[in-house]
């Protein structure tokens, strides 16, 4: 899988990634089964394993996105989700992923995910776009146990988040990155963007009009640099937060 180093994500780019993640996830997604089928502990703790997210998607790029995977628990011990994070490493090595990144949940939460466990972005306001683009690997899934939220709430609650956590990340610059890189999907979210494709997201952003959001969210795909200084971020966040709050768009 190509890695992409300029800031525009191709329509040539996006079907290579898709036709490769294809050929690639069948040996790793074998694999994964295999790992966890030898180990009967964790087949009892074990109700669904799901990949999500970019690779799924096909908009993939290698050494920017992670690798996602979420575990739904019946039961856990401390050994659960180190033995399964272990797995899923070892038959992923050679998809170079930024990260091998690991959410989990007990089933018993997943009927209201915002009041119980915790409140995942990929099963509240970005629901619709986990639900398109996963596949699950192992056990059974999960689109009938979800709730569906009133779509204006999950806004106002989202934007209230990403706010209330801007002090923790001061001083964070990687983080706030993040953040800010969040946001930027975020507003396009909010623009009309109808799914976390890279290349709508940049669309739509570029359609909104958001010069600063635009920068930002291109610095991310181009290998996630740590481009701007924590001001600029922390201004950046919080003005386009406060704007969602303000402008009636909740």
């Amino acid at each position: 899988m190509p890695g992409v180093r300029n800031c525009d994500v191709t329509d040539e780019d996006m079907g290579l990634n898709k036709e490769l993640n294809s050929h690639a996830s069948m040996s790793f997604i074998k694999c994964i089964k295999e790992g966890i089928k030898q180990d009967p502990e964790l087949k009892e703790e074990l109700y669904s394993l799901i990949l999500f997210g970019s690779f799924v998607r096909g908009d993939f790029l290698e050494g920017v996105s992670d690798l996602d995977f979420f575990a739904v628990i019946v039961k856990r011990s401390e050994k659960t989700i180190p033995k399964l994070k272990r797995i899923l490493e070892e038959c992923t090595q050679e998809i170079k992923a930024t990260e091998v990144d690991l959410a989990w949940e007990y089933l018993k939460n997943l009927d209201d995910p915002l009041r119980k466990g915790y409140p995942f972005k990929f099963l509240t306001i970005y629901q619709e776009d986990f639900l398109k683009n996963h596949k699950v690997v192992y056990g059974k899934g999960i689109e009938d146990i979800l709730p569906k939220y009133d779509w204006r709430k999950l806004v106002k609650w989202r934007a209230e988040r990403i706010l209330n956590s801007l002090e923790r990340r001061r001083g964070d610059l990687k983080m706030l990155h993040i953040s800010a890189g969040e946001v930027a999907r975020f507003l396009a979210f909010l623009g009309g963007a109808k799914t976390l494709e890279k290349k709508e997201v940049l669309e739509t952003l570029r359609k909104i009009g958001d010069g600063k959001a635009l920068e930002i969210y291109q610095a991310y795909l181009d290998g996630r640099k740590l481009k701007f200084n924590e001001e600029t971020l922390v201004n950046f966040i919080s003005s386009r937060i406060m704007k969602v709050l303000d402008r009636g768009e909740i």
